[in-house]
């Protein structure tokens, strides 16, 4: 039976190919053509995790005329600064997130790949959509891992190499900061307490370093060799990779005890991912984080402004099942072919999209559009 050690060898070979084409300083790679834009205006969406703030703050560190002008708050509602509540501007960079139609850094696979559905209307719908992504690809700046090693949406499979089974594992903070020290743009890490640990954690990277070690222990590797030694890249992945069991866990107990000697409220969980996405706990967090890292502030206005900012509805959303499993009252692939076919083909329009894979509700093809 095939396992991830039969695949190892083919799964580094993609790795190594991926990044170092894509984190290296030829004009073509995704590093040099995000370092293009760093010095232009460009109004940001970013999603309103961690993972999401933490690289948003990062690349506003080295981008100065960068600034966020709307959150993906939740899975009904985007938090909008009043200059742009009327419509998404059209030169928007997505902050992990995903849309074929604006550039973006994220994390997501979003591709179906070549597998095919029994189901002819969803299997359409899927090659639809890849076309649209592969030819957006080459207008826009999609700095997405899973898309430079092809990963496959539709395969779940322990014996191929590019499945979505190995896909890559970390977060949107992780490639960004090897892009940016690619190109020759790094930020600085002034605190060396609680910020490499952070970037290390964002979307569970270190819990990810161990309990998907066939995976994740070929994807970081490669990804610091691809920047160099030296690198802050290269020194993340050593922190997690030579860690104690205690060691994060030790960063957690400090940041807390010094939160209640502050007496601050609680903005992150123990597992430092955000206590909820309230404006609140965003501004919260969002202090913290220039106080930690001397970065600027990203925003549009100020951290306080963000009490004057609109929730307003998403323009559209869809989630399709594409397995048997899913919870009820949501749109099965099987039951309805031709509804999910339509579903997926709405994601042209939506300001993120993905795939999600596994769960006890099963695979899914997921997007939200606009305001």
């Amino acid at each position: 039976m095939a396992d991830a050690h039969s695949t190892a060898q083919a799964r580094r070979r993609i790795a190594i190919d991926a990044l170092s084409r894509e984190l290296s300083q030829e004009p073509s790679s995704a590093s040099m053509r995000l370092a293009s834009m760093l010095d232009q205006p460009r109004p940001m969406m970013v999603s309103a995790d961690i993972d999401g703030l933490v690289a948003a703050t990062m690349l506003g560190s080295v981008a100065p005329q960068f600034e966020i002008v709307a959150f993906s708050v939740s899975s009904t509602s985007w938090l909008v600064h009043p200059s742009v509540q009327l419509e998404p501007p059209t030169d928007l960079f997505g902050v992990d997130l995903f849309s074929v139609h604006h550039d973006n850094v994220s994390n997501h696979v979003v591709k179906w790949g070549q597998k095919k559905i029994q189901m002819a209307p969803v299997r359409e719908a899927f090659v639809t959509w890849d076309a649209l992504v592969d030819l957006m690809s080459t207008q826009m700046l999609h700095a997405v891992p899973s898309l430079w090693a092809q990963t496959q949406g539709g395969y779940e499979d322990a014996g191929r190499p590019d499945s979505a089974t190995y896909k890559y594992p970390f977060g949107t903070a992780q490639i960004l900061l090897a892009m940016l020290e690619a190109a020759g743009r790094p930020p600085r890490f002034f605190d060396r307490t609680y910020l490499p640990w952070l970037v290390a954690n964002c979307d569970g990277g270190v819990t990810s370093y161990t309990k998907y070690a066939d995976n994740a222990r070929v994807w970081w590797p490669v990804m610091a060799g691809a920047v160099g030694p030296g690198s802050l890249t290269e020194q993340v992945f050593e922190l997690v990779d030579r860690a104690r069991p205690h060691d994060f866990l030790d960063a957690v107990h400090r940041l807390d005890r010094e939160r209640q000697a502050s007496d601050r409220r609680r903005w992150l969980t123990d597992k430092w991912t955000l206590l909820s996405q309230s404006t609140q706990v965003l501004k919260d967090t969002l202090s913290w984080l220039t106080e930690l890292t001397g970065w600027r502030v990203p925003l549009r206005g100020s951290i306080d402004d963000l009490d004057e900012w609109l929730s307003i509805p998403r323009s559209g959303s869809a989630t399709v099942y594409y397995t048997a499993a899913g919870p009820d009252g949501v749109l099965k692939a099987k039951d309805d072919p031709a509804a999910a076919a339509e579903q997926i083909l709405g994601a042209e329009s939506a300001l993120n999209a993905n795939f999600y894979h596994g769960g006890q509700s099963g695979s899914r093809f997921n997007w939200v559009g606009g305001w």
